[in-house]
């Protein structure tokens, strides 16, 4: 009890020092936990928490959580406790930590939808997200010899994400296919997708594969290659082009180091075919260059020539994940004494499904 005429009484008082000061090392952080002051006066009293080295401080009452910490190197941490008159008591000084970046290890690779658990201990999480490539389109029309152009390789993103150990996340990974009604979409629960790469519904037109997008500030987003289409004068054959090379995502993971990731390249067109010769397919585009991933988008089908209903080629798929299904060719053309017939379509070649890569720490 303060005595009647003190500075406790008056609403003042000397807050004693906080005891059992710890501190637990996290990523270029620390937090400092401690045993609050006996305090008896009116008024409140404020908390600081300081490291040493570098006198960066934080305030609260405990755990109290400080930022801007060097990675490597070694903190010792004190709690500083100030009433509301200014009077001020400081602690002893925690046992030394060492903030470190955290240790990741490839956790899970997710080929189909599903779910993700955190493991035990766990806290961070860096996922790969890609959309799935986009089905090459189907043979162009017979009365102008069109090919058809192939799909681009799907999109991707990139987080980096604190997680809660035992927190589940749904997985959607996006198949083959994509187009206008993005059936490739790939994403890692509400926090980042990847589009799927676009089905060309013009044979005269490249499509690309869409971009990521994502929920997480600094999430790094990059987009496939384009598919390509069916080209040639009307008086003969032609191969369809290449689809273009996807871009690649480069990451630097602690524990692990640079990583490349590959986007799905774009599928090749299908060639246009001219009377009893078809069209031959052109090459997939690569993806990007660097490590694993993604791969190539499919090459466009040829037509078989002098075939009554000779159909397009069909285009092949993409290859791994997120490349853009190839183009199938033009329909060849055949005649019966001196008619002319017009051959069946081929098929486009289905893209790449989309997938997701999750890392750990």
């Amino acid at each position: 009890m303060p005595i009647l005429g003190s500075q406790a009484s008056r609403g003042g008082g000397t807050p004693t020092a906080p005891t059992s000061v710890s501190a637990t090392a996290g990523n270029a952080q620390a937090t400092v936990t401690f045993t609050a002051s006996s305090y008896i006066g009116k008024g409140s009293v404020t908390y600081t928490a300081i490291s040493s080295p570098g006198n960066i401080t934080a305030s609260g009452t405990s755990p109290i959580t400080v930022t801007g910490l060097t990675n490597g190197t070694a903190y010792t941490f004190t709690v500083r406790a100030t009433s509301s008159t200014g009077e001020t008591a400081t602690s002893s000084a925690s046992a030394s930590v060492t903030p470190v970046a955290p240790v990741y290890a490839l956790s899970q690779t997710f080929n189909a939808s599903g779910t993700y658990t955190v493991p035990v201990g766990k806290t961070q999480v860096a996922a790969f997200i890609m959309g799935s490539g986009g089905a090459g389109a189907d043979g162009g029309n017979a009365s102008n010899y069109s090919g058809s152009g192939g799909s681009g390789g799907g999109g991707s993103a990139f987080l980096d994400y604190t997680v809660t150990p035992g927190a589940t996340y749904s997985i959607v990974v996006g198949i083959g296919g994509g187009g206008n009604n993005n059936a490739g979409i790939t994403s890692f629960s509400d926090l980042a997708s990847a589009n799927g790469g676009e089905k060309s519904a013009d044979p005269s037109l490249a499509t690309t594969g869409g971009n990521g997008t994502s929920n997480v500030v600094g999430a790094q987003n990059a987009q496939g290659g384009a598919g390509a289409g069916g080209s040639g004068p009307p008086t003969g054959t032609n191969n369809g082009l290449s689809g273009s090379n996807g871009q690649t995502l480069n990451l630097n993971l602690a524990g692990i180091g640079s990583v490349s990731y590959q986007l799905g390249g774009g599928g090749g067109g299908g060639g246009r075919g001219f009377f009893n010769t078809g069209g031959g397919g052109g090459s997939g585009g690569s993806g990007g260059s660097g490590g694993n991933g993604a791969g190539n988008g499919g090459a466009g089908g040829s037509s078989a020539p002098d075939v009554v209903n000779a159909a397009g080629g069909g285009g092949s798929p993409g290859s791994l994940a997120g490349g853009g299904g190839g183009g199938s060719a033009g329909r060849a053309r055949y005649s019966d004494n001196g008619t002319f017939f017009n051959g069946s379509p081929g098929a486009g070649g289905q893209g790449g499904q989309g997938r997701v890569i999750i890392y750990i720490a």
